[in-house]
């Protein structure tokens, strides 16, 4: 049998600071505190970002105690490191009188709480075959102690069941553990590939450092889809990952729909348009239909081709709202035309008819080009997470043993008076006294069924 006992000296001080239930208040009470800043606090942002939020003081002030990344900071940590303590101590202290009563050898016939008496006319004879008959119908263990007036009886079952809230305590246990594995050793990076590109280094998000990967993420195409609005409905890329030169795994990823590789898990988060250095404008007669194609690009001017007009490029937006609506990528333009005012005139790309409605001489659109993209991918790898998931699966095993069920006993004590015999039934059980009370009562019964009629 396992025996732990308090040390004595300064390991029995630290015992005693670790064993302590108030700590336990307290650190879990620091934990819920602080994360609340954690989630008031963006956490993993640009300096810039922070700087414009909170201003230059506080951000160097929230800066020392790591409060943009606080959950891989030192003090998070040590607050994890000594909750985990904590449980482990706790347990431990209390585990050698658990296992005794678990692991019992010589049964207790003492009379539990629930009681109940009844009186017979049979003979404790008789009444044995009867008591061990109707307790081995629910009990698992049965000890029977004999004397010269009669005999007592000791049921039991569920013993194991008080070691469910240390099925508790160890699942928390490994979830800290787990936590505090992925916060030292996990990864948490971004990447940008270009289509048509590969590449084998990240950057981690809190510090920007790089990250070479031991394999290359390739991206085959990029995809993006949209509503009828023009807003973006859906982003997708084709990956392959690369092994010296060879392709040992490919899938197509979405939002929520990651590539997994050598624990690392790739998800989709982000895109971007790669710009080319020149745009062509195609410049339609309303007329006669002719098409005139030319190069331009941002903040250069070009002349339409009766040369009556100039269009310049100010600038491409990515994403133009045009009228309360969002239109996508559009050209944003200055038309001059002398002796007139300077108007602009917007050319979304998704829309080449969008230009009829000022109903010029010339109709203006940008010419079908293909955009590249790059696809921004999360690369996450944390080494504790199936101690994570194994955790949690123990953390819903050992609430549902806890509290749904039980340790059970019963002790049934028959003595001969002159009279008759004597009966004695009593019962106790961690969860559920009504229904062992009633347990007690029925067993009662069948010594004076008239009695507990």
């Amino acid at each position: 049998m396992i025996s732990i006992s308090r040390p004595s000296g300064l390991p029995g001080q630290v015992w005693d600071f670790f064993v302590s239930v108030r700590l336990t208040v307290a650190t879990l009470a620091l934990l819920a505190f602080t994360s609340i800043f954690g989630t008031l606090i963006p956490q993993n942002q640009h300096p810039a970002d922070y700087i414009n939020a909170y201003g230059e003081f506080f951000f160097r002030f929230f800066n020392v105690f790591d409060l943009f990344n606080m959950y891989n900071s030192w003090w998070y940590r040590l607050l994890m490191v000594t909750l985990t303590l904590n449980i482990l101590i706790c347990s431990l202290n209390r585990l050698s009188p658990t296992l005794k009563m678990v692991f019992r050898r010589k049964p207790a016939f003492n009379r539990l709480s629930i009681r109940e008496e009844a009186d017979c006319e049979r003979s404790a004879r008789e009444l044995r075959t009867i008591v061990e008959n109707r307790l081995s119908q629910t009990f698992a263990k049965i000890h029977v102690q004999e004397d010269e007036k009669g005999f007592s009886a000791f049921a039991e079952k569920g013993a194991w069941t008080r070691l469910g809230f240390y099925a508790i305590h160890l699942s928390i246990i490994i979830l800290l553990f787990g936590a505090l594995l992925g916060s030292i050793y996990g990864i948490d990076g971004h990447v940008n590939v270009p289509e048509g590109t590969s590449a084998g280094t990240i950057r981690l998000r809190n510090s920007g450092a790089p990250v070479p990967l031991d394999f290359q993420i390739q991206c085959n195409a990029f995809n993006i889809s949209y509503y009828k609005t023009g807003a973006v409905r859906e982003f997708r890329s084709s990956l392959t990952i690369l092994e010296d030169g060879k392709a040992v795994s490919e899938k197509e990823i979405i939002v929520n729909d990651p590539l997994k590789y050598k624990g690392f898990t790739i998800y989709q988060s982000s895109y971007g348009k790669l710009k080319a250095k020149t745009q062509k404008l195609n410049f339609t007669n309303r007329a006669t239909g002719e098409k005139v194609e030319k190069e331009i690009s941002v903040g250069r001017t070009v002349a339409f081709p009766d040369g009556a007009r100039e269009l310049t490029l100010k600038k491409v937006a990515d994403d133009h709202t045009l009228m309360g609506q969002d239109v996508g990528e559009a050209y944003v333009c200055e038309l001059k035309e002398d002796g007139k005012t300077p108007m602009e005139v917007i050319l979304p790309t998704r829309f080449p008819s969008f230009d009829k409605m000022r109903k010029g001489e010339w109709i203006i659109s940008v010419a079908r080009q293909e955009n590249r993209f790059y696809t921004g991918l999360a690369v996450k790898k944390d080494p504790g997470v199936w101690l994570v998931y194994a955790g949690f699966l123990m953390l819903i095993a050992g609430c549902f043993i806890s509290f749904f069920m039980s340790h059970q006993k019963m002790v049934i004590g028959v003595k001969e008076t002159p009279t008759g015999t004597h009966v004695s039934v009593s019962g106790t059980s961690t969860r559920n006294r009504i229904g062992m009370k009633k347990r007690v009562r029925e067993m009662a019964a069948i010594f004076n069924p008239k009695e507990y009629s």
